[in-house]
């Protein structure tokens, strides 16, 4: 059974140690709804996080967040339904895509 950090870490994972981020980092999941699961990747300046939230009645999303750390700016890279694990892999694959035209822009 494959989870949800080792999917983000397949998905983001090559993506950002190419742009020199360390990690994933599993964050410790919180034991009430919604249910959220979180992966962190980190450089210098920088933290990408992404997150799986199993909220009540199938509310289930990926979200990925961008944080410049010097700014203490937060860039939200993008929300996406996750009702399925297909659509779960699928918010992770734009959001990869997503992250690298980000850093490049800069803080905001």
């Amino acid at each position: 059974m494959k989870t949800f950090a080792a999917e983000a870490s397949l998905r983001l994972g090559g993506v950002l140690e190419a742009l020199g981020f360390t990690g994933p980092e599993d964050v410790p999941s919180r034991d009430r709804y919604p249910l959220q699961i979180t992966v962190r990747y980190r450089r210098s300046d920088a933290v990408v996080e992404t997150r799986l939230t199993l909220g009540y009645m199938g509310e289930h999303d990926v979200h990925t967040s961008l944080l410049w750390i010097d700014d203490d700016c937060k860039v939200e890279v993008g929300t996406t339904t996750a009702h399925t694990g297909y659509q779960m892999r699928r918010g992770l694959d734009i959001h990869a895509r997503a992250v690298p035209a980000l850093l490049q822009a800069g803080p905001p």
